[in-house]
């Protein structure tokens, strides 16, 4: 698995594992054979409702801890005490660190966003998060970030997929030095259907999941696809014994309509 350089020099693999709407044995099976396929890098969430699930599968890792990047996220109705949010996650997923943590969405609360991410904060000077960061969040937030504590966060995870790309803020944040990570990288599977990845996956002789992750991966961008299907996870995370052609990258380029799947981050979740 390759891996890019965040800006404190951490390394993060270059494509994760997504652990959302999948739960008990389903999902700590999932999470075994993301590991046995080569995964490094498992993408988890309080809101997600799975955490002891994931840590079980996180468990049955041999390897060594420090092989393994693991994420997860902070819900906005845990911005008052992110503490005590971190003690339920890190006892469920069994670990004692997190390699990243970061705020889920932004909410409508300025003054508890920015308290929650100093809080934050005070857990990476412990020892406890090795790189905070946020997700869902807009430009003029992600700068209210680095007025208020003079650095921007290290990741920033985000919708994106050919059909909504983001490019805008992307390579805002590139330029930052701030790391994209994309979910629902796929678009639910509607992108994989759409007549130029189609093309491209009969002219590789790939599938076009490959096609579509392999773009990000060529973009320096971090896919977290999710799947419980043993075939498709070893299918999703073979993408390094072939490299997209300049002009194919700009055919999924091209895919853009600037239609999104999800939630609107100036209204969701409703109440924070």
């Amino acid at each position: 698995m390759e891996k890019l350089t965040l800006a404190n020099g951490i390394g993060i693999p270059c494509m994760g594992f997504g652990c959302y709407n999948a739960y008990d044995d389903v999902i700590t099976s999932a999470v075994q054979m993301a590991l046995e396929a080569g995964y490094r890098y498992i993408d988890s969430a309080e809101f997600y409702k799975n955490e002891a699930a994931v840590g079980a599968g996180l468990a049955s890792y041999a390897g060594d801890r420090e092989e393994l990047f693991v994420l997860s996220k902070i819900w906005p109705s845990s911005f008052d005490d992110v503490a005590a949010a971190f003690g339920r996650t890190s006892k469920d997923l069994q670990t004692e660190y997190l390699d990243s943590y970061i705020i889920h969405w932004p909410g409508t609360d300025e003054k508890r966003r920015l308290s929650a991410y100093e809080q934050l904060l005070g857990l990476a000077e412990k020892g406890l998060v090795r790189a905070p960061g946020v997700s869902n969040f807009s430009i003029p937030q992600l700068e209210k970030i680095r007025e208020e504590f003079g650095t921007y966060p290290f990741v920033h995870e985000i919708e994106c997929h050919p059909s909504y790309q983001q490019r805008a803020l992307i390579d805002w944040c590139r330029e930052r030095k701030i790391q994209v990570i994309s979910y629902e990288p796929l678009n639910r599977t509607k992108d994989l259907a759409l007549p130029a990845v189609e093309m491209l996956a009969e002219k590789y002789g790939k599938s076009p999941a490959q096609i579509v992750l392999r773009w990000y991966v060529q973009h320096d961008q971090i896919p977290i696809p999710k799947s419980g299907n043993r075939e498709r996870i070893r299918e999703n995370i073979a993408l390094f014994d072939f490299e997209l052609s300049e002009d194919d990258m700009e055919a999924i380029d091209a895919l853009e309509t600037g239609v999104k799947d999800g939630q609107d981050a100036a209204k969701f979740p409703a109440g924070y």
